[in-house]
């Protein structure tokens, strides 16, 4: 094979690497590390309860709990796989079947051991509809789970899949927590969470500030640098924005794209802008409800109708390209797909005039993290009007449009993203067993699960699924994007550039797609 996933054979055995390759550093390291020191880290706010990485959902999630948690793998920033609580893994019966060989000497927070028994009941857990979590779509496929000795377990699927890539690290994918916090404490674990990552839990403060410590015991010796991380959480982007500028905070963490400029001018400022995008910002709408279930409606309103070059040039500055196919640009799998979708709005006109949609108005919904949703449907407003559409702009606090849009699916038009992990993530967004199916594509028509509103679409995602090895699963994915982007269920606008903001004296950070760990990051004074 002749692909960056080479390495995958019929047998496969992924062997320890060292993790610092194809890595981008962030701001420049100025000689050794140094130690000690508390970082503090701006982000947005989240109303969230819990840090349960298996079942909570959001800013503070993503953000915390990856300082306390680890991945059984991870991909790298070239789409290579780092093993993390798995040193290597193999599949035999065609990907029926696979071993995993887990990280031997690391232990949990709180003091328990990562073993193979640790992993089953993590997996059983985010499987048992009781837990709610998310996650759970993945075991689906699982047929049973076993431990072969204390560092060796196996699992064994219904059918054949590339089982590794539900373990990515990334968004919403599965980080491990200690099952012996959650046996000692029962429903208040939470107030005591234990991952094995490089930072523990200390304690979270009445307006929802979080603190880490040091975990001195973890398993990549010398890390982290700094004693401590402090998550400050802000509802207004351009507070967060001016906290970083005046001092009040050392790193304000994925910053809002409308803040880039200014940034940039703030010589008291180190803006760092990840080496590719890792998101992929997309136009979705559901399906089930009117006029959304008229395909014709979705292609011009979704594809033609939006000026991704202006989008490109006026609310990203030129920083990045227009793009159709709702997969991140900068996935190894991504196929330029802007032929499908010209900007045209005679033909955008024409197909709504077939549908009868001239002269309706529809909602655009858009959560309120960034005025970036707001720039984009004003664009797409202001050319709709032209054509006889109103367009009428909603925006939602963000933990409600969560609720509403991939949750309740009770959302009709917004904006949904999509991210770097392996493409087999999809089967979160799309299908019927789609834990978050904001476009209600691929779903059960009827309570007999004998009618589905697109069974080609589920054709498609079933054969990509069993693909094992390239170059099939590039096709069989690639045909998916296709799919979802002709028949107008997620249309790509761009992958938009994600960048950080530094005070000067933090140094050491490491660009891992959507791995925002700190356990390289260093204070400098």
């Amino acid at each position: 094979m002749h692909h960056q996933r080479s390495f995958i054979k019929w047998t496969l055995v992924i062997g320890v690497a060292l993790w610092t390759i194809g890595l981008a550093l962030g701001p420049a390291a100025a000689g050794e590390p140094k130690r000690g020191g508390v970082l503090k880290v701006g982000i947005k706010w989240d109303q969230r309860q819990y840090l349960d990485p298996q079942t909570e959902k959001g800013y503070v999630v993503i953000f915390v709990t990856q300082q306390m948690y680890n991945y059984l793998a991870r991909e790298r920033n070239d789409g290579t796989i780092e093993p993390r609580l798995a040193e290597k893994w193999e599949y035999a019966d065609a990907g029926k079947t696979w071993t995993f060989h887990l990280r031997q000497g690391i232990k949990f927070h709180d003091g328990s051991d990562w073993d193979a028994e640790a992993f089953k009941w993590n997996l059983e857990r985010m499987m048992n509809p009781e837990t709610k979590s998310y996650m759970r779509g993945f075991g689906l496929n699982v047929d049973k789970i076993e431990v072969l000795d204390k560092h060796t377990a196996r699992i064994t699927l219904k059918k054949p899949a590339f089982l590794i890539a539900s373990f990515l690290g990334g968004i919403f994918k599965p980080k491990f927590i200690s099952p012996a916090v959650v046996k000692k404490y029962g429903k208040d674990w939470v107030q005591h969470p234990a991952g094995t990552g490089p930072f523990m839990y200390d304690r979270t403060e009445e307006d929802g500030t979080i603190h880490l410590k040091r975990n001195p015991d973890y398993w990549e010796a010398g890390r982290p640098y700094l004693d401590g991380l402090v998550f400050k959480l802000y509802r207004d982007p351009r507070a967060r924005n001016n906290a970083v500028r005046a001092g009040e905070i050392d790193m304000e963490m994925s910053a809002s794209f409308e803040h880039y400029l200014v940034s940039k001018s703030d010589s008291n400022l180190v803006v760092d802008m990840a080496p590719a995008s890792p998101y992929a910002l997309n136009l979705g709408a559901n399906v089930t409800m009117k006029p959304w279930d008229d395909l014709r409606v979705r292609q011009a309103i979704l594809g033609y109708a939006l000026d991704r070059e202006k989008v490109c040039k006026t609310v990203f500055h030129g920083l990045t390209q227009p793009k159709v196919n709702p997969a991140s640009s900068a996935h190894y799998y991504y196929e330029d797909l802007n032929r499908l979708y010209p900007f045209d709005l005679e033909k955008a006109k024409k197909l709504l005039t077939e549908a009868g949609a001239i002269g309706q108005s529809i909602t655009f919904s858009v959560n309120n993290t960034t005025s970036t949703y707001d720039a984009i449907g004003t664009i797409l407003k202001n050319d709709l009007a032209k054509i006889g559409v109103e367009l009428k702009i909603e925006k939602m606090e963000y933990v409600t449009w969560i609720k509403r849009f991939y949750i309740a699916h009770q959302v009709p038009f917004s904006l949904p993203l999509s991210y770097f992990n392996d493409p087999a993530g999809w089967v979160q967004y799309v299908g019927p067993g789609a834990p978050m199916n904001p476009t209600q594509a691929w779903v059960w028509l009827d309570k007999e699960k004998k009618v589905n509103q697109d069974p080609e679409l589920l054709k498609i995602l079933e054969a990509a699924g069993f693909a094992m090895q390239d170059p099939e699963r590039k096709t069989a994915f690639q045909k998916l994007f296709r799919r979802l982007a002709e028949q107008a269920y997620y249309v790509g606008i761009v992958s938009p550039p994600i960048f950080h903001n530094f005070r000067p004296g933090v140094k050491g950070y490491q660009w891992r797609l959507l791995n925002m760990v700190l356990d390289t990051v260093y204070l400098e004074e």
